[in-house]
């Protein structure tokens, strides 16, 4: 891990440690927690634009007024508002993508949610994910939170990685394991 790496996981927990406390605090962790969830889905589709707010180049003062522009076109609620003032007066917006990641991991850590990834080749419904995590959880005792990725190259059926627990039942797999029985 790089210096920069130790440094942005450092900022992160700190940060993302000071949020989690003050959602609890105030008793708002599960609507602070949809904001954040929103806030970094935002970010992160419009990352070449947020990465324009970032630059070290733009002036505090205008960082601050699109941040607090962003917090009201987004509806936020004044914890957050207040969180973003801070982390911009600080100069730690290039960090908030992984301050926010911080939040959720410690919101859904204390809330006993488990980490997946699903790979398909085609993207899935969210009914059908929430199907599936519906599934998961009655299955390992434990609610799953499931992040999708997309791979064509899996040709069909899932890769689901949860915790230590790998099952693949891709029809790249499955034809992988074809071709080695033929071979012999």
């Amino acid at each position: 891990m790089s210096v920069n790496e130790v440094r942005r996981d450092k900022i992160a927990k700190r940060y993302g440690g000071v949020l989690f406390d003050l959602s609890q605090e105030s008793r708002s962790l599960k609507k602070v927690l949809k904001e954040a969830t929103f806030l970094l889905k935002c970010l992160e589709e419009e990352s070449q634009l947020w990465s324009q707010v970032t630059s070290p180049v733009v002036p505090l003062r205008a960082q601050c007024q699109m941040i607090e522009k962003l917090a009201s076109l987004l509806h936020l609620g004044s914890l957050m508002k207040r969180f973003l003032d801070i982390v911009c007066q600080n100069r730690r917006l290039q960090d908030l993508i992984f301050i926010l990641r911080n939040f959720i991991d410690r919101t859904q850590l204390a809330e006993g949610v488990v980490e997946g990834v699903l790979e398909t080749a085609e993207e899935l419904s969210s009914k059908q994910i929430e199907k599936l995590q519906k599934s998961l959880k009655a299955q390992l005792g434990k609610a799953i939170s499931l992040h999708q990725r997309i791979d064509e190259a899996l040709l069909g059926g899932v890769i689901l990685r949860v915790g230590s627990l790998m099952i693949d039942v891709s029809l790249r797999t499955q034809l992988i394991k074809f071709r080695q029985v033929l071979k012999g």
